[in-house]
């Protein structure tokens, strides 16, 4: 009697777990592989609309996991979903994969909108990391809106999106000008030093004591793309935005270390150059 109730209860267990499975899509189901070096993948800057960027390349040098608050890390850290390409020399040059051919195209732009996209927590940034100098250095997961961002005082942290929908379809140098016609005779002057030392315009904002703030305009030395804009905080805050209509409007955001500054035109022109090399979209 007693052997048939334990099997009774060990039956009701497993349907118990059974159902559970059933009810929860995402309880039974394995996670997707965790990218891995040498992988080659294909990703599209947007998720769910037709994109004219689509970067196809094999995997670089994988990033360590930093744990910044252990009561929430668990709920962010989703390694199967980051999209991180790699790191990179800053002369990197990949061969490039054959484009999509039309038939290529139309058959992965309607397998990307039947497919199932995790949630909109899940949804992460194209990613990757050039190194000046030629030096080498572990990377790591840290948010390229932290303070500690880099690894390296030669590392520049490179996050590729589209446009959102309250972003204006103004270029970067039009919204420079924007800012010239707007700001510069109120809250800031023009620094003909910072100009000089970096090879770009730059104003300094008036009484943002306790820390200096810079903001600067350089013109991009890629055909199709107007410029970068800079915002320098401090002695070492350094954070630079390209806002494009090129590949159906795109959003190019990096950290680098004020020192390297100078290299800006250098790390402008290896990422539009890398995009180019990925891209196989035929659009």
């Amino acid at each position: 009697m007693l052997k048939l109730k334990t099997e009774s209860v060990f039956f009701c267990l497993i349907l118990i777990l059974l159902f559970a499975c059933i009810a929860s899509l995402s309880g039974c189901k394995p996670s997707p592989p965790i990218p891995k070096e040498g992988d080659v993948v294909i990703w599209s800057k947007s998720w769910n609309k037709y994109s004219e960027l689509i970067i196809k390349a094999k995997l670089g040098q994988r990033r360590e996991h930093v744990i910044v608050d252990s009561r929430t890390d668990h709920k962010f850290y989703e390694p199967e979903y980051e999209r991180f390409i790699g790191q990179f020399p800053i002369d990197y040059n990949p061969k490039p994969f054959p484009k999509f051919t039309k038939e290529e195209h139309i058959a992965y732009e309607t397998a990307k909108r039947n497919k199932k996209w995790p949630p909109y927590k899940s949804i992460h940034p194209i990613q990757f990391n050039l190194m000046l100098n030629g030096v080498k250095t572990k990377a790591t997961d840290r948010t390229l809106h932290s303070e500690q961002a880099l690894d390296d005082i030669n590392q520049v942290r490179v996050e590729i999106g589209g446009r959102g929908v309250l972003d204006d379809l103004l270029t970067t140098k039009e919204r420079h000008e924007r800012f010239l016609k707007s700001k510069v005779n109120k809250t800031w002057s023009y620094d003909k030093q910072s100009s000089h030392e970096y090879g770009m315009k730059c104003y300094e904002k008036n009484d943002a004591a306790p820390l200096r703030q810079l903001w600067c305009f350089g013109a991009s030395t890629y055909a199709n793309a107007s410029g970068v804009s800079f915002t320098i905080i401090g002695s070492n805050w350094v954070f630079a935005r390209s806002y494009e209509p090129i590949y159906g409007g795109i959003k190019v955001e990096y950290r680098l270390d004020r020192s390297k500054l100078k290299h800006w035109k250098e790390v402008d022109a290896a990422i539009w150059r890398l995009l180019d090399l990925w891209n196989i979209s035929p659009i």
